[in-house]
């Protein structure tokens, strides 16, 4: 998918539900001192290309990139996941480690960016996430299941936890994804 078309045609011009990806490179400060700007700068490109690469491969949009965190949508619970896995698996260099985290829920477009509460609960189940860990809200595990029961199946959960999620009112369940 071109990501020249606007957000707003993207969407079909009317809020909808979207798989919602939250990236972050596992230790970008101390590797960031270790190589040094120039360096890490280098590697940053080979990451944000890897990411721009796997959005087109499954049909998403790199939404948004600031500092070495990524924030990605994909029309499909099963599109935002196998982005995040691809990316978990490999982060475009091999000193890079990620974590990510993946929510289904309704966005709006707004100009260059998306914008809705779902965009915020995405960017949390990241940042539950230690170290080279993918995690999953409660509703992106479902939209897998509905998209594709089978895939869904296919997927080694580790884990799932009852949490508080930063400024997000109630708990919320998250699952674990190999």
């Amino acid at each position: 998918m071109s990501q020249e078309i606007s957000l707003e045609d993207w969407l079909d011009h009317s809020p909808r539900a979207v798989g919602i990806v939250f990236t972050d490179i596992v230790g970008s400060t101390i590797l960031i001192h270790r190589l040094e700007t120039t360096n890490f700068s280098l590697i940053l490109r080979a990451y944000h290309a890897r990411a721009l690469e796997l959005a087109e491969r499954f049909g998403g949009r790199v939404v948004d990139k600031v500092g070495d965190e990524l924030f990605a949508a994909f029309l499909t619970a099963t599109d935002a996941y196998q982005f995040a896995s691809a990316l978990c698996q490999d982060a475009g260099h091999p000193q890079l480690s990620v974590r990510a985290g993946v929510h289904f829920g309704t966005v709006q477009a707004d100009d260059a960016r998306l914008v809705g509460r779902n965009v915020h609960l995405g960017a949390r189940v990241m940042e539950q996430g230690g170290d080279h860990e993918l995690w999953l809200s409660d509703a992106a595990k479902r939209a897998l299941e509905s998209e594709s029961a089978a895939f869904a199946s296919a997927i080694t959960w580790l884990a799932s936890v009852e949490c508080q999620l930063k400024g997000i009112p109630d708990t919320h369940r998250l699952w674990r994804a190999a």
